[in-house]
């Protein structure tokens, strides 16, 4: 065997109650984010985050696109600067990915599988624009890396020294058949503490000849989804590791460590060294999570909106000012989630005619959306409007 122990489980094969009590807290405070509002309102949310993940994520390899940035992309709109404009594309094809692994996730039975983990390469890398990624340069040379092919070299990351490319196969089906134990686990906490142990196995196995950190992270992403830990997408754990991204890195590399003697667990990998990783990456998980119930407030998120007209309607920020009635109709989307174009009108007490100027304002300047011209208007959170509603969710712009 080399990547056990797969648990937090001692000598005697009890399983660490500190941690488990830990990973408690985790899945019910997580839940908990789901009822403060309505689903429409909700999804919006998960949109936003969708794209500071992939900046959190990204950032954490040292490649981050500005949200803001990010949002041009998506209009098309790139940078004339030729790194800049392959980081938003690095950007798009990551958050395509993850809708991708989102939707496969929620209904797939068993992703701890070689196939699926490289889909997740395949996928990522085979997004537009992504073909100058896959050429790897290795000292004197270059390789050019196959989307969702298994690496064919041996490598070494920083300090450690993945397993060897001859023992990949053998040790990823003892990922696949240690890992699936997870679906016959009793409690969702159990659960989460083979999800984030698995997080590191997958990092140490590195299995492809690049993009391991993203690939395990969107695996882990994955994984949250796929086990149904409530209230995930409404928080996603890349934020805190990006906040010190040499700390997730230190925690990664204590569960590198060989067993430390025979007190140490009874598998070729340190217990303690897990023990270690699964404490900062769930104290990381409450801590983004009491970060975003804070911030998901229904009052406090109303109060934000009054204020965010009032700065930009007085000049005291770099925004255009917004048409009168704006920050009644915000809230009221904030509440009901989704308005009838025809009701706008009763709601801001006004004529057809301003109502239509209003929503089609707000549509063109992406704080309102729709289907269709013609079907109901949602509120929708850009970066630039998210940045003042919920407080360092989305670093200012250098």
């Amino acid at each position: 065997m080399h990547i056990t122990p797969v648990l937090p489980i001692d000598i005697k094969g009890n399983i660490d109650d500190e941690l488990l009590c830990l990973a408690e807290q985790v899945c019910i405070q997580s839940a908990t984010l789901t009822g403060n509002h309505n689903p429409i309102v909700l999804k919006s949310i998960q949109d936003l985050l969708r794209t500071t993940n992939s900046y959190y994520s990204n950032k954490i390899e040292s490649e981050g696109t500005h949200p803001i940035d990010i949002e041009k992309a998506m209009k098309k709109n790139f940078s004339t600067d030729e790194k800049k404009r392959k980081l938003q594309f690095l950007s798009l094809a990551y958050i395509e990915t993850q809708k991708q692994l989102e939707n496969i996730a929620a209904t797939k039975m068993n992703i701890f599988t070689k196939d699926f983990i490289q889909s997740i390469h395949k996928t990522f890398y085979s997004q537009a624009e992504m073909e100058t990624f896959l050429t790897i340069k290795q000292k004197e040379q270059s390789v050019v890396m196959k989307p969702g092919e298994l690496r064919t070299q041996n490598v070494y990351v920083g300090n450690h020294i993945a397993p060897e490319y001859s023992l990949l196969n053998t040790i990823i089906n003892e990922f696949e058949n240690q890992y699936k134990s997870v679906y016959y686990a009793q409690t969702q906490a159990k659960k989460l503490l083979y999800l984030l142990s698995s997080h590191h196995r997958l990092t140490w196995i590195h299995p492809f000849l690049d993009g391991n950190g993203r690939v395990s992270r969107l695996f882990l992403d994955a994984g949250f989804f796929n086990l149904k830990i409530a209230g995930y997408g409404l928080w996603n754990i890349a934020r805190g590791l990006a906040r010190n991204s040499q700390e997730y890195q230190k925690n990664l590399a204590l569960a590198d460590m060989p067993q430390q003697g025979a007190t140490d667990g009874r598998g070729p990998l340190s217990l303690r060294g897990l023990k270690y990783y699964l404490d900062y990456m769930l104290s990381t998980a409450l801590d983004q999570i009491d970060f975003m119930n804070k911030n998901l407030q229904l009052s406090s998120l109303a109060n934000r909106i009054d204020k965010f007209i009032v700065l930009a309607n007085n000049g005291m920020i770099d925004i255009e000012p917004f048409p009168k009635y704006t920050s009644l109709l915000l809230k009221e989307l904030l509440i009901k989630g989704e308005i009838a174009r025809g009701e706008v009108k009763n709601i801001i007490h006004k004529s057809d005619r301003t109502a239509t100027s209003l929503i089609k304002t707000l549509v063109d300047r992406d704080y309102v959306e729709s289907d269709t011209p013609k079907s109901a208007i949602r509120i929708k959170f850009n970066a630039k409007f998210a940045s003042y509603l919920m407080p360092n969710l989305i670093p200012e712009q250098t």
